[in-house]
């Protein structure tokens, strides 16, 4: 899972994924590395759906220059079976926290998330409409 935030109106936002991702893009706190996607950010040309986009594109081609996590870096590198094995053990991990019953075989995608249900999507529409919303709550 992750979330969006914005501190500034021309600040690039943040991604944060809240389960363990084992990627040469993604931080150890789970923060993945916009600055080299978006160097500037400006939200008359930028918007969320480039980030959602840029976001699903370094899953499906793994960029290891100018990487944020050297290990996951190392790892594709010398061996890509080894790079699979902790990303798999990332993906049982999020599984694990994210869903207290197992979660029926998907077929292989690894791109999922928990859902919320209507009354948690109506408090968080209203907080984040009102404003009042703590960004910085999300990622505690």
């Amino acid at each position: 899972q992750w979330y969006q935030r914005r501190v500034r109106a021309y600040s690039r936002p943040a991604v944060k994924f809240l389960t363990p991702v084992f990627h040469p893009q993604v931080r150890d706190n789970g923060e993945l590395n916009l600055a080299k996607a978006f160097p500037t950010w400006t939200p008359r040309r930028d918007r969320i759906w480039h980030v959602l986009r840029y976001t699903k594109r370094c899953f499906f081609s793994v960029n290891t220059l100018d990487s944020v996590n050297c290990v996951a870096a190392a790892a594709i590198q010398e061996s890509i079976e080894t790079f699979k094995t902790h990303a798999r053990q990332c993906v049982h991990e999020s599984i694990r926290l994210n869903f207290e019953e197992p979660m029926e075989e998907d077929g292989g995608n690894l791109f999922s998330c928990k859902l919320l249900n209507d009354t948690q999507i109506s408090i968080l529409k209203d907080k984040v409409t009102s404003g009042s919303l703590d960004y910085d709550s999300l990622f505690q």
